[in-house]
């Protein structure tokens, strides 16, 4: 596989995909319910199908993770992840905190990611080992050790279980952090980690497409990720804690804590 290929390829993706959320975004459009409280939309599937094609027509033998189309051509090594509109919620009241965002896989290993915002064409991407960008200029993480200093966000799964457990983190954190907030679109939360304007971001019962592109650029900025109970994250990983490195073990012993205390 090209790299220089695949680069020219995500960033068309997100591009393409961006161009159909803000086609519809002033626009009527039909939005269900996927699950209690889980919403999609028309736009939702028209930028998936949209990617899908660009990613097949330059890589047909590769694997696709869609949150809405599920897994096709599991057999490849490689694994194009795809969020097609991350942030729904915001997008189905005409809040402009959404994106698109896709990266790119080798064996459950992040090694190209991109996440765009169409509101403002801000494009966040990285590659391993080589850093990570917004609109071609090098990122970093926030340099502030001091947790009181800086804004955290978060999201939940949609299981009870998860609700209490986050609100349990939500107590905690929400006294010592600058502050502790719910923005509803996760890609972007960590490309906000990713570029210093949020000290950190955790979610439980997460799925891939939600923190894939994210972790990488995390990463690539000089910050750390991993699951809730400190190790390295990955696809299959089911929480997610990124951070600037230097508030990253205040937070999990938090975490341990709450978790040790509804074990016993």
């Amino acid at each position: 596989m090209k790299m220089e290929t695949a680069r020219n390829v995500i960033k068309e993706c997100v591009k393409e995909g961006g161009k159909i959320l803000l086609e519809y975004f002033n626009r009527p459009f039909q939005v269900w319910e996927k699950s209690k409280g889980n919403l999609v939309t028309e736009v939702d599937l028209k930028s998936e199908e949209k990617i899908k094609s660009i990613i097949q027509k330059n890589f047909p033998e590769h694997g696709i993770l869609g949150e809405e189309s599920g897994f096709q051509n599991t057999d490849s090594e490689y694994l194009w992840v795809i969020d097609p509109l991350d942030g729904t919620t915001n997008y189905s009241m005409k809040n402009p905190f959404f994106n698109v965002s896709v990266s790119l896989a080798k064996n459950n290993n992040i090694v190209l990611a991109c996440t765009y915002v169409p509101v403002t064409n801000e494009l966040f991407f990285a590659e391993k080992g080589e850093g990570a960008f917004l609109n071609e200029k090098p990122i970093r993480v926030s340099k502030e050790a001091d947790i009181s200093k800086l804004n955290i966000a978060f999201c939940n799964g949609g299981l009870k279980e998860d609700k209490i457990e986050i609100a349990k983190i939500f107590a905690k954190l929400k006294l010592i952090a600058r502050d502790f907030d719910r923005l509803k679109s996760g890609a972007l939360e960590l490309a906000f980690v990713a570029s210093g304007r949020l000290g950190g971001y955790l979610a439980n019962n997460n799925k891939a497409w939600d923190s894939a592109a994210g972790s990488l650029l995390v990463k690539e900025a000089g910050g750390k990720v991993t699951d809730f109970e400190g190790n390295p994250w990955n696809v299959e990983s089911k929480d997610i804690l990124a951070t600037n490195k230097k508030i990253h073990q205040e937070i999990l012993d938090i975490v341990k804590e709450i978790r040790e205390q509804d074990f016993n």
